[in-house]
């Protein structure tokens, strides 16, 4: 069997073990591919030295490596011109070694012939995705790749993403053969070579979070973690960062003058890299949010699992679906959101390591290798069914606005839904380029959206006028609600009308509302047919868990948000004389920070999800008593925590309360402050409040409002 090897650390742990059943044959270009970060001119030098390349034999145990002329196209046109020399190449050294069977992994440019005499195997470890999907290489890349799948006898893919990515690009069902790790290896460490590392480095005392691996790419994240770890280090001074693998030495680089805890090991030998894993009390895996990081399966995850250790990463798509015990995730890749978990002790809690061992048993190297051979027919095992996962073939386009100061309540929740959407759909997030502000930036916008459309696309919210540039019969529109045009006049709010509700409501396939009352209110607004609009409600965010709280006699009032709708005003006029502390959430302005001058409050603003969670959990009442909302999240959240409500008893806010909430008139002073005086005085009353806000928030949980949205993706599909 020929065997693709020398790339990666997959095809070498599987060739090796693979050996003990088949001869295996491993083409090696280790020796040509050397440089981390190519000019022009080393690509062009690669693939001289890949074509002159001699045929020879350079080991013959345990396994047979070879080398001989590979072509690498470079371009879209000369692709199929290297495929079918590569072919050719191939064929000779198939009859040299007698061989019949041919694992093709990493895709130089090789593309089998239709009728063949020689079995071929085709282990997708990649995806072919670029940044503009739409581009001409990217589409000539991928048809290629499509047609390799499609002409290998059998399929294998190394993550879940990757074998859903086989299925939309070739129309094939892979059987999933995942990345791994020696398990018995990385968990039988002596303890005195782990404690030597901590001793050499001085860490023994200290929390240490851990980043190993090839760190010699740029979107490996390097910079990322050594800034966020500089910024949570003055926090939280007892961290350390241990820096394993080659390109490590560049972090103090990052450090900006302060490097206090960083340690950097450089590369280490292969038989001392499962104890650096032990030295370690956390991994870290930061690497870029980018296509080929979402579906892959990384190595250093599991092997930080392999040793029994938390681990922080990005929120990669193949880990979110895997959900391991260990595994917590940033909100975002940003250095601030990175610190913000660095910082946060929750990031490493404790996890069930039993349910842990249970979990990564299956990333065993050995296991792995028994699948693949089974597949290709080398052992007599069983074939794997395939992964069928047909219901992921959705390709869908969710499109964000680009992030303003004070507004990502959007951004947050369809973070949220988009992880319990893995199992149903495809999501791509593509983020405006321009802050939709004045004409140009907008109609830039709309050329941007041209070109990064889908299958599917779904204009998250804000943005509405994005579906003007878009294939409506496959474009599905979210209004949150309608309160732009409550605050414009004349001129302004015609344009606004037509260029944001109007045009938009009418060019998309399907709209949805995020409540009842928005619904209600765009079909004033715009006339639609009722029937084109769907509500499909808000979710409540999984940081949050319902807590008992003892009340205090004298409470804390959360009041989240401060814009005008927001009704800060009066609501401050009817707590006056209540014995109380104010927490608010949101920038004050200078009237309401006069305001407010006779109470007891702290004010704080751009909090986290996990601090916000906490600002809920440390409050006794959530006030929320608007003028206007088109959902009201902060009830749900509120209910969710376990936190009596009071809110307005117009708008969407009764229909999303359900019964859970004390109902007050937002226009009458006297009516708010009724209603903290009876949740004050009246302890049944408040626990049948929050009673019932526990029953009605079961209504908007995330995998709810995700499978309703995904059964719309399916329909436009």
């Amino acid at each position: 069997m020929i065997f693709g090897q020398g790339y990666r650390v997959r095809e070498t742990e599987l060739a090796q073990r693979l050996a003990a059943h088949a001869r295996i044959y491993a083409l090696d270009r280790s020796d040509t591919v050397t440089q981390p970060r190519p000019t022009p001119g080393d690509k062009l030098r690669l693939r001289l030295e890949l074509a002159r390349t001699p045929f020879r034999v350079l080991a013959d145990e345990p396994l047979t490596r070879f080398q001989m002329p590979v072509a690498s196209g470079i371009g879209p046109w000369s692709t199929t011109v290297a495929a079918e020399w590569n072919e050719r190449r191939l064929r000779k050294t198939l009859n040299r070694f007698d061989c019949n069977t041919v694992y093709l992994s990493t895709p130089f440019f090789f593309l089998p012939s239709v009728h063949r005499d020689y079995k071929l195997h085709f282990d997708v470890i990649d995806n072919f995705h670029d940044h503009w999907e739409n581009t001409r290489v990217g589409r000539a890349r991928r048809e290629f790749h499509a047609e390799q799948i499609r002409r290998a006898d059998t399929v294998s893919a190394s993550s879940l993403q990757l074998c859903d990515y086989v299925q939309r690009l070739a129309g094939r069902q892979a059987v999933y053969v995942p990345n791994g790790a020696p398990l018995a290896e990385m968990r039988n460490v002596p303890r005195q070579e782990v404690a030597g590392i901590r001793q050499r480095f001085g860490i023994g005392e200290r929390y240490v979070l851990g980043f190993i691996g090839n760190h010699t790419q740029d979107y490996y994240g390097m910079e990322r973690i050594v800034r966020a770890f500089v910024l949570a280090h003055k926090k939280r001074p007892e961290l350390a960062l241990l820096i394993v693998g080659p390109g490590g030495d560049s972090a103090l680089r990052y450090c900006d003058g302060e490097p206090d805890g960083v340690f950097v090991a450089g590369s280490v030998s292969p038989t001392s890299v499962a104890a650096y894993f032990h030295a370690c009390d956390a991994g870290v895996h930061p690497y870029d949010l980018r296509p080929q990081t979402h579906d892959a399966m990384a190595l250093n995850v599991i092997e930080f699992s392999a040793a029994g250790k938390p681990v922080l990463s990005n929120p990669f798509k193949e880990f979110q679906r895997l959900a391991l015990p260990n595994v917590r995730f940033t909100e975002s890749d940003s250095i601030v959101d990175w610190a913000a978990a660095l910082t946060n002790h929750d990031s490493f809690r404790e996890f069930d390591k039993s349910a842990l061992d249970q979990s990564i048993a299956r990333f065993d190297w050995n296991l792995s290798a028994e699948k693949l051979g089974a597949t290709m027919g080398l052992t007599s095992a069983q074939t794997p069914e395939p992964e069928a996962l047909s219901t992921r073939v959705l390709d869908v386009v969710q499109f964000e606005r680009k992030p303003v100061v004070d507004y990502h309540s959007i951004e947050k929740l369809f973070q949220t839904l988009r992880r319990k959407m893995l199992p149903l759909a495809d999501i791509r997030t593509e983020v405006c380029p321009h802050v939709s502000r004045a004409l140009i930036p907008r109609w830039r916008n709309l050329r941007w959206a041209k070109r990064v459309a889908s299958h599917v696309n779904h204009i998250t919210g804000d943005v509405h006028y994005l579906a003007l540039a878009l294939n409506g019969k496959r474009t599905i529109l979210t209004v949150h609600d309608c309160v732009a045009l409550r605050n414009s006049r004349g001129l302004k709010r015609t344009v606004l009308k037509k260029l944001y509700f109007d045009w938009p409501v009418m060019r998309a396939d399907v709209v949805t509302t995020i409540s009842q009352a928005t619904k209600d209110e765009l079909i004033r607004v715009t006339g639609c047919n009722a029937d084109k609009i769907r509500v499909v409600p808000d979710c409540v965010s999984e940081v949050l868990e319902h807590i008992a709280r003892e009340f205090n006699s004298k409470p804390t009032v959360l009041l989240v948000g401060t814009l005008p709708h927001k009704n800060i005003e009066r609501t401050l006029d009817a707590l006056k004389g209540i014995s109380c502390h104010l927490h608010i959430i949101g920038r004050l302005s200078d009237s309401q920070r006069r305001a407010l001058s006779e109470f007891d409050y702290v004010n704080e603003y751009d909090l986290t999800s996990a601090q916000m969670a906490r600002a809920y959990r440390d409050c006794d009442i959530v006030s929320f008593a608007s003028l206007y909302e088109g959902f009201g999240m902060p009830i749900l959240e509120a209910q969710a925590t376990g936190r009596v409500v009071l809110t307005s008893n117009l708008s969407s806010m009764p229909e999303v309360a359900g019964g859970g909430a004390c109902f007050v008139d937002p226009n009458d002073t006297g009516s708010i402050r009724a209603g903290f005086q009876r949740i004050i005085a009246d302890a049944a009353y408040r626990a049948e409040l929050i009673e019932l806000g526990k029953q009605n928030v079961a209504l908007y949980s995330a995998e709810r409002v995700a499978k309703m949205y995904a059964d719309i993706y399916r329909e436009l599909a």
